[in-house]
């Protein structure tokens, strides 16, 4: 192998393992974000406590973007900003944070990424015309399944109206991150732009917010309140925005997409081992298919097979 070879080589290993690297503290931070806000809605905030906890740091550390840049970015559509600040900001937060008052992280962090590439496939067959394949639609038909079978294979005294009303939660908070997918493919903004785009509007909202309902976060205890400030604001709201780019960038978006089928799989440990949740074979059943099916539906398997 000649020299260049041998750098090439070198390179490509170590891009690949920045990307590996990227990819796996993203998923952490995902399910650390869920897990953390289970915490939360069982303790003593609210979920305008935890929106204000989100963004107020992505509104300070990413100013001199949205100083730059402005509030709204130009080139920015009206319809696209709106479905962005819907989608991922503070109305998207509050619908989460809701249903995990209700609703187990372990059952949210797969609810989650599950609902939201069904509903991601089907805005884009009926706005953008897209017609997935069978490997694809198999695959979306397994994350179906796996939904399905977190109710389906519980006993009928443990769905309780609450439980429902947080699947009914999720599932909306689902189809709003979809939606800005879609916003942001079409946004032409960068993944730093969006953040701090999101972050100044989402701060400015939950603060409107709180003057109206008031917060908890005045008598809340220190520690807690800096635990959701790492995991809510600065891991969830700027690291993973910068390590999600990372991943892209060295493995592909089809490769961070599967690392991002991890999620569940994370979030389900992480609430039975820190939260005390309960594990069983509806879970375990759901984990294993909604990973597979985003999996399947992401391409991963048909690029290998290539």
């Amino acid at each position: 192998m000649s020299e260049t070879s041998a750098l090439r080589a070198t390179s490509a290993t170590e891009s690949r393992l920045v990307g590996v690297t990227s990819a796996l503290a993203t998923v952490f931070i995902w399910a650390g974000w869920l897990i953390a806000t289970r915490y939360a809605m069982t303790s003593s905030f609210t979920a305008v406590d935890i929106g204000l906890l989100r963004f107020v740091v992505p509104f300070v550390l990413l100013a001199p973007i949205w100083l730059k840049k402005g509030i709204w970015p130009k080139g920015l559509s009206i319809a696209n900003g709106l479905l962005m600040l819907v989608g991922s900001g503070a109305f998207y937060t509050l619908m989460v944070a809701s249903a995990l008052k209700f609703v187990p992280a372990s059952h949210v962090g797969i609810l989650l990424p599950g609902v939201m590439a069904v509903w991601a496939v089907l805005i884009a067959v009926v706005m953008f015309g897209e017609r997935p394949g069978k490997l694809r639609l198999t695959g979306y038909g397994a994350v179906i399944v796996g939904v399905l079978s977190l109710v389906a294979l519980k006993p009928a005294g443990e769905v309780s109206s609450d439980m429902l009303l947080g699947y009914g939660l999720v599932s909306a908070g689902a189809f709003m991150w979809a939606c800005y997918t879609h916003a942001m493919r079409q946004s032409g903004l960068g993944a730093l732009e969006a953040a701090a785009f999101v972050g100044f509007w989402s701060f400015v909202i939950m603060a409107i917010i709180a003057v109206f309902t008031g917060t908890t976060l005045a008598d809340a205890p220190v520690g807690d309140v800096m635990m959701l400030l790492t995991a809510q604001g600065l891991l969830a709201g700027c690291v993973a925005v910068i390590t999600y780019g990372l991943a892209v960038r060295h493995i592909g978006s089809t490769g961070a997409s599967a690392f991002g089928a991890m999620t569940p799989a994370l979030t389900a440990l992480g609430g039975v081992i820190l939260l005390g949740e309960q594990g069983n074979l509806a879970l375990a059943l759901a984990v294993v298919l909604v990973i597979l099916g985003v999996m399947i539906a992401s391409g991963v398997f048909r690029k290998v097979r290539v």
